[in-house]
């Protein structure tokens, strides 16, 4: 797994319930539900040089009996069209946060790669429409702000309902889902619908694409606190509701599988080149356990552990990369502790150090056995000694941030009694 930066360590998980529908407005709303000011998230997304003017209208409403939320991007001024470079560069020159302008722009990109595919157009040439919008800006950039205002909780997302009949866009009458929506849920779970409409909508799938993982089948929560929201749209008899259940510490828990095959008359040497690959295929795992096989001999059995995603990639590497016949798989649940690498200044040099949160929220050190290796080579001392440096220069650092908080904080207090 990909080590997350300090600023991004989850304190809370939001599951996303789209199977009522999921739209940008909507899920924008939802998270207005749980906190955000509407008023805060249109003041940061104003930022974005050359947008237009607008106001974002956010309140309850009755939906089917339920007093549900909604929020609608008004603009008076004419839509200008934009390229899917010229929102790259609005977000880019913006001095929005530095993640918020990263994860902003993951999605126009992956909205753009679809809609691209699609049309059959490099991605650079590729003009949006409707997604260029002041209404469909907003939702993206303003749903990136929001979610950087809750701390940055981790998102999972149930799987997706899809609509039928078809949609009228700026590129006439296309089915429903819409083509680019389709594009962006390769390697998510859906579910066709006889439903007539547009249950997910581009802008929606991409969020969830970019910001969200799928939600394993066996992965248990305890709801604290639920919301729902509505999108601008009439709703349909079934579609127009969207779920948010926000749960308070949940692990990192997920769903991997176990890829295991058994293997006699493979030359040996082959096997450093194999794991080599299947690492670069997504495995997060490989490790060799020597056994011993029918009539005597010596064989290896290979084990992978890897993502649902990347299940095909990693058999097939096994099937054309080795001599097994067949590999067996199951499904086994992980779960991790949260942890970010950063960079430590000792009185050897920078060494590169993991910190990992453990349950009761103490926070554990682990310097990086390369960059400990590289410095051990060319100071000439022994390894152990740059572990031990490395761990104590952390440490003190950390103390040293914990105090450098503690004394700003009575500096505001103090302040803060000065102007009372």
């Amino acid at each position: 797994m990909k080590a997350i930066s300090k600023e991004k360590v989850h304190r809370r998980t939001l599951v996303v319930d789209p199977t009522g529908g999921l739209s940008g407005d909507m899920f924008l709303a939802a998270l207005f539900a749980l906190g955000v000011s509407p008023k805060a998230v249109s003041n940061e997304v104003a930022r974005l040089p050359k947008l237009e003017p607008f106001r974002i209208v956010c309140g309850r409403v009755r939906r089917r009996g339920m007093s549900v939320w909604r929020a609608k991007v008004v603009c008076n001024s004419e839509t200008k069209e934009r390229d899917l470079g010229s929102i790259l560069r609005m977000i880019d020159r913006s001095p929005l946060d530095g993640d918020v302008k990263e994860l902003a722009s993951r999605t126009f990109m992956l909205l753009g790669e679809a809609e691209g595919k699609v049309h059959g157009v490099p991605v650079e040439r590729v003009h949006f429409h409707e997604i260029g919008a002041v209404d469909s800006i907003v939702d993206i950039v303003g749903a990136v702000v929001a979610l950087l205002k809750l701390g940055f909780p981790r998102l999972f997302h149930r799987p997706f309902r899809l609509g039928s009949g078809t949609v009228v866009t700026s590129h006439g009458e296309l089915p429903v889902p819409a083509p680019a929506t389709i594009e962006l849920l390769r390697g998510r779970t859906v579910r066709l619908s006889h439903e007539t409409g547009e249950i997910v909508t581009p802008t929606g799938a991409a969020l969830m694409k970019a910001l969200a993982e799928e939600l394993s089948f066996n992965l248990s929560f305890s709801p604290k606190r639920i919301v729902y929201s509505v999108g601008t749209r009439e709703p349909t008899a079934e579609a127009g509701l969207l779920r948010i259940i926000d749960v308070e510490g949940l692990p990192f828990e997920r769903e991997i599988v176990v890829i295991r095959t058994t293997i006699d008359d493979m030359n040996p040497e082959s096997y450093e080149y194999v794991q080599e690959r299947l690492f670069a295929e997504g495995a997060l795992e490989v490790y060799l356990t020597q056994l011993i096989m029918k009539k005597g001999r010596p064989g290896i059995l290979v084990t992978v552990l890897c993502e649902s995603k990347d299940r095909e990639k990693i058999t097939n590497l096994l099937f054309r990369e080795t001599t097994t016949l067949g590999v067996r798989m199951s499904y086994e649940g992980r779960k991790e502790l949260e942890r970010w690498t950063e960079n430590v200044k000792t009185p050897l040099g920078t060494v590169h150090v993991k910190r990992c949160v453990l349950p009761d929220g103490t926070v554990k050190i682990s310097p990086e056995y390369e960059s400990c290796k590289g410095i051990a080579r060319t100071k000439g001392i022994p390894i152990g000694a740059v572990y031990t440096v490395a761990k104590a220069s952390a440490e003190t650092g950390e103390e040293r941030d914990v105090k450098g908080k503690r004394r700003l904080r009575q500096r505001r207090k103090r302040l803060t009694r000065k102007k009372r």
